[in-house]
């Protein structure tokens, strides 16, 4: 099979692209021990074909979308027993956030200026709702002229990598979407849905995958995606910390850390707060009252960056180590 074969014979040899927004998103991994979900950073072919093909009514066609920029928070929830009428362990999910990606779409019929789906995990909780609008209409020649772009790239010694996953079927990942060549593949599985209820999981191809194929797919190895990567809240709130000119010469001790972390986790901001102002008006001399005050600062840092109080308690664990980061 030829690339973008099946492109020109069974879709006008057009892939429409499109411009998607949405202000959060779960695109759900498996759970990791049980209580924690993340987030998958690539919008892989499943999902958004799936959506696509739900609110359209259209099965014959094909979608994948390459993320250019997004940022990290976490929501916490705890699923209910229907049957028992109580609440479960609370669980922790990733969420991406300021999400902007394209869209390239396969469709036997015309598609309209504007488009509005529900992508990913926890849509009855108002994650999910994004907005597409059509930016243009790619021809099979501009794709096929771009695949010699990318072999250029690997030929002055980049490596061009999928930036996205796409299932390990020809017709679609060299039919479709033109990769002509799979140099270092990294396998992985896509769960494939053949009713609403069942499906199964096929091989696919992930991203980071070498590959040669049109440039819309293609990021090179070092890059962060694309333009406008955001920093996660819990890396710029290290940062932040770590930058901090009042830590320096500070010498926290474990045993205060751990106790502030515990009151934190357990009891909430307000309690830890009293917990610190107590010990500042016992404080034996202004080097420790200092050192306490500098605590207290950066509890609210923390608080007043809204992140999971499991995270902020992590990172009062270790202040010492951030402390000391930012002096090497």
């Amino acid at each position: 099979m030829k690339p973008l074969e099946i492109l020109e014979s069974k879709y006008r040899g057009q892939l429409y692209e499109y411009l998607l927004e949405s202000p959060a998103m779960i695109l759900g991994e498996r759970f990791k021990g049980g209580v924690f979900r993340p987030s998958s950073k690539v919008l892989r072919y499943s999902q958004i074909t799936g959506a696509l093909r739900a609110e359209l009514g259209i099965q014959d066609m094909h979608a994948v979308g390459i993320i250019e920029r997004f940022d990290i928070d976490f929501f916490v929830y705890s699923p209910q027993d229907k049957v028992a009428g109580r609440s479960k362990i609370p669980l922790m999910a990733e969420v991406l956030t300021d999400v902007r990606a394209r869209v390239y779409i396969a469709s036997p019929t015309d598609l309209p200026e504007e488009l509005f789906l529900r992508i990913g995990a926890l849509a009855t909780k108002g994650f999910g709702e994004s907005h597409l609008k059509l930016v243009r209409v790619i021809e099979v020649s501009e794709l096929r002229k771009s695949i010699g772009e990318t072999s250029r790239i690997l030929r002055e010694g980049g490596l061009p990598e999928l930036a996205t996953r796409l299932p390990l079927r020809e017709e679609v990942y060299k039919g479709v979407f033109g990769i002509s060549r799979i140099i270092k593949p990294i396998y992985c599985y896509m769960f494939y849905p053949t009713s609403p209820t069942t499906g199964y999981y096929e091989l696919s191809l992930k991203e980071g995958s070498i590959v040669i194929a049109p440039s819309i797919l293609i990021r090179k190895r070092g890059e962060m995606f694309h333009e406008g990567w955001g920093m996660s809240s819990i890396d710029t709130l290290v940062e932040r910390i770590a930058r901090d000119r009042r830590l320096r010469g500070i010498q926290f001790t474990s045993r205060e850390l751990n106790d502030l972390a515990e009151i934190y986790e357990k009891y909430g901001f307000t309690v830890a707060e009293i917990h610190l102002r107590r010990k500042i008006e016992r404080a034996r001399n202004e080097q420790e009252q200092y050192k306490l005050q500098t605590l207290l600062n950066i509890l609210n840092l923390i608080e007043s960056s809204r992140i999971p109080r499991q995270m902020g308690a992590y990172i009062i664990r270790n202040l010492d180590i951030i402390a000391r980061m930012r002096r090497r």
